[in-house]
């Protein structure tokens, strides 16, 4: 069975690949396979990693994909017995010139989701092409070769499974020629990067191609649970939704996706097993899979960092630490989720899991507020005695505008024709660009004026755009706000700042009977997002939305090049200070974190267009 010389073994290999499946000659191959163990310890368990991927996956894929299993068997061992035979000069000679010319930064080869297509700007600004576009110039700036990088996208788990498997393989195999020709060397100089699909529901999308789940293979698990949670199940089992209408059938769908989901993530770990076992480095990108320890995590963004920016955001603008009882802040929260309307038990595990650790993080920072009395909720939905499991009080059916501008006109006591005043409200945390451009909308269409400019008097929509053409620097400061709400006004109820009109004729003369009496307040609030969506930029410089955020796309790109390059060359990562040991959904793996951008129309021009994520025109100017 073995032969000696490139043409016998060629004829051979291709009889061998025309065969049809047969658990004999598997056998057979691996019983010829251990004889050869004695000639090459790596190959042989490298071989039998090759066999044993060949087992993973669904029974109706398991004919094809043995067959290339054992094709790869087969040339595998071929390349075994050519080593045993004596090389002639010229082979050695060719064998050390290709050595000498090996790059030393080796090579990287990209897995990441299809973007799908899109013509719409109303969508978050990172996508995946984006950043491995990025990484590839990184890479390159680093002197590797722009053939050494290669890059897949695939628009399903199964896919992405399948094709990082036969990577693998050709690899190993690959490898296993280059051990018997030139030693092992290089074996180490090649990086696998891997950002698994997975499937968001409506709501998810809203956050952005970077948003990253915890995949599971375990029966015992749901298949997928959002970054950063331990399980979702308390919070499924109290689901207000619990849908005991559903059809067998939709349940029955449901099962037959988390096990297809699951033997994707099986398939995907082996591979990646092998691949580690094999020399390569891994790195997994936003998503982790249980069980698997990759070389390097790079968490893209997490729902912990989306909600806390945002909340961040609030305290600072609104001063709340200088705010008194007497004269509390108005803020509500606007948790979106799909739980409500989705027909699917693993989606609404998944979303309820998602808006639990979203307002676990919201709650961290304004908990503290809302429990010394300095912030309440105009609509009482929140209050003194809410804790970080009140999550539920705040979520709402977010799949479309429309259901956006119901739920905040409730919120807002404008659902009546009657309701002619105006409720004041300070804060909107909206939690994504989805949500807060449906806010701005919903808040001009009830009334409310002004811009978030208004609540920094020296900051002016002209100051803004000459700051962003680059003719003036802002400074801000905080307008003074009275410890005690102005006279003949309730507790929670703050008569309008008299800046939020320069119009010489507004006077006390030309108010309304419900301004007299203090109970009408249309100032425009702070309303916060995520996602820096294209088409809410130019609202952004309106003053319409006060803040955004972005993972910062650009420096994750630079810094893992970098990692890539010291990683290829078999050096330490304790030189990038970003990059630290740390513990993601049960795996404690080296990790790279960096700041989320966050945006305003004071830096908007040095956030985003002086680093090219936009342009002058993107921004409406």
């Amino acid at each position: 069975m073995l032969f000696c010389g490139p043409g016998e073994s060629l004829r051979f290999l291709r009889r061998i690949s025309s065969l049809p499946y047969n658990g004999s000659l598997i056998r057979v191959a691996y019983r010829e396979l251990l004889h050869a163990r004695s000639s090459n310890t790596k190959v042989f368990h490298t071989i039998r990693g090759i066999v044993k991927l060949s087992w993973i996956g669904h029974s109706k894929h398991r004919s094809s994909t043995v067959g290339r299993m054992f094709a790869a068997l087969m040339a595998s061992l071929l390349v075994i017995s050519a080593a045993s035979c004596s090389p002639s000069p010229d082979n050695t000679q060719s064998a050390s010139t290709s050595a000498s010319t090996t790059k030393a930064t080796g090579s990287v080869a990209i897995f990441t989701p299809s973007d799908g297509i899109t013509l719409s700007q109303h969508t978050p600004l990172n996508k995946w092409t984006a950043f491995v576009s990025e990484l590839s110039a990184s890479l390159r700036t680093r002197h590797m070769d722009k053939q050494s990088i290669s890059t897949q996208t695939q628009d399903t788990l199964d896919e992405q499974s399948r094709a990082v498997q036969d990577y693998v393989v050709n690899h190993v195999t690959q490898a296993s020629g280059n051990s018997s020709s030139a030693s092992s060397s290089g074996s180490g100089s090649e990086s696998l990067i891997v950002a698994p699909v997975i499937e968001n529901t409506s709501t998810e999308r809203q956050f952005g191609d970077y948003l990253g789940k915890a995949l599971q293979h375990s029966s015992s698990g749901t298949g997928t649970q959002s970054e950063g949670t331990s399980s979702p199940s308390s919070s499924a089992s109290s689901s207000k939704s619990a849908s005991a209408t559903a059809s067998s059938s939709a349940s029955s769908d449901s099962d037959t996706e988390s096990s297809s989901e699951q033997a994707s993530v099986s398939r995907m770990i082996s591979a990646l097993n092998l691949a580690k076992k094999s020399g390569m480095h891994v790195v997994l990108l936003s998503s982790t899979l249980e069980g698997f320890t990759p070389d390097l995590f790079v968490p893209m963004s997490s729902v912990q960092q989306m909600a806390q920016v945002q909340a961040k955001q609030l305290v600072s603008k609104l001063e709340l630490d200088k705010t008194s009882t007497e004269n509390p802040k108005q803020i509500e929260i606007m948790l979106p989720s799909d739980s409500a309307n989705s027909s699917k038990s693993s989606d609404t595990t998944t979303s309820s899991s998602i808006d639990q650790t979203a307002f676990a993080a919201m709650w961290e920072v304004l908990g503290p507020y809302f429990r010394n009395g300095t912030v309440v909720s105009p609509s009482a939905l929140l209050d003194k005695n809410s804790t970080a499991d009140s999550w539920k009080s705040v979520t709402f059916d977010a799949s479309n505008e429309d259901s956006i501008k119901k739920e905040l006109t409730n919120r807002l006591g404008k659902n009546s024709k009657a309701s002619g005043k105006h409720t004041r409200i300070d804060g909107i945390l909206a939690t994504n660009d989805y949500v807060a451009s449906a806010v701005t909308t919903t808040l001009s269409s009830l009334g409310y004026t002004g811009t978030a400019a208004d609540i920094n008097p020296e900051i002016t929509i002209s100051g803004i755009v000459d700051n962003i053409t680059g003719k003036k620097d802002l400074k801000k400061s905080k307008a003074p706000d009275p410890s005690v709400a102005p006279e003949g006004q309730s507790d929670s109820e703050e008569q309008s700042d008299s800046t939020a009109s320069s119009d010489s004729s507004a006077s006390s003369d030309s108010s309304t009977d419900s301004e007299k009496d203090g109970t009408d307040d249309s100032s425009w609030p702070i309303v916060t997002g995520y996602g820096a969506y294209l088409d809410n930029i130019p609202g952004i410089v309106d003053g319409q939305q006060w803040m955004t955020a972005l993972e910062d796309r650009k420096t994750l790109a630079d810094t893992l090049a970098q990692a890539l390059a010291l990683m290829n060359a078999d050096q330490s990562l304790s030189t990038i200070s970003s990059i630290a040991s740390a513990k993601s959904n049960g795996i404690t793996a080296p990790t790279l974190t960096h700041a989320l951008i966050t945006v305003s129309a004071s830096n908007l021009k040095s956030a985003l267009i002086d680093t090219d994520y936009v342009t002058a025109a993107d921004a409406g100017l």
